[in-house]
């Protein structure tokens, strides 16, 4: 099998998603998207596109003396889930809601090296993502603009019944909802 970094961080994202998505393993989304988003980081980074927000947020608002130590703490489960050469005793008491943020960053990573039409899964969590983040946004959601009452459907349901039903109107070849694509 011949495979890019690209389509190896696709296939790991999107994977990573549906496990999301459906509540699976925590440990596997956290490893899956979290090598993803490494991958995607250093693409953007080699095409001279914007990088990560937590690379970005890093440069911008840790103190210098002090970055050492968030990366150390923001990379901790990672590195637990991948190595255990100094330590195979250790526990980590993590939270995996912390994935969902790397999901959303390897999303926005993926949309800047590949902005045409996007896989299904991926269009599907960062419309998720922004409904149930709403806070977080300067701008207000034009999704109940376009689909009215959708918003607040899709705030009400559980994410994996909210999957299900994005996934099953993609088209048929797996690629984006063509009337979602506004939420980006």
């Amino acid at each position: 099998m011949e495979i890019t970094k690209f389509q190896a961080a696709e296939f790991q994202l999107i994977t990573a998603i549906d496990l999301y998505f459906k509540d699976k393993d925590p440990v596997s989304v956290h490893t899956l998207v979290r090598s993803a988003h490494e991958i995607f980081n250093c693409l953007c980074e080699h095409s001279g596109l914007e990088r990560s927000v937590v690379e970005q947020s890093a440069a911008e608002f840790v103190k210098p003396e002090l970055k050492k130590d968030f990366f150390k703490k923001i990379n901790e489960a990672r590195n637990f889930f991948k190595h255990a050469e100094n330590d195979p005793e250790a526990t980590l008491s993590w939270n995996p809601y912390l994935s969902t943020f790397f999901i959303w960053d390897a999303t926005c990573l993926y949309r800047r090296l590949c902005p045409g039409e996007m896989p299904c899964e991926i269009l599907i969590f960062s419309a998720f993502f922004r409904v149930q983040h709403s806070e977080l946004w300067k701008d207000k959601s034009p999704l109940d603009c376009e689909i009215p009452g959708a918003k607040e459907e899709l705030k009400n349901i559980s994410k994996r019944d909210a999957y299900d039903i994005l996934l099953s109107q993609c088209k048929h070849g797996g690629k984006a909802l063509p009337n979602l694509t506004f939420l980006l």
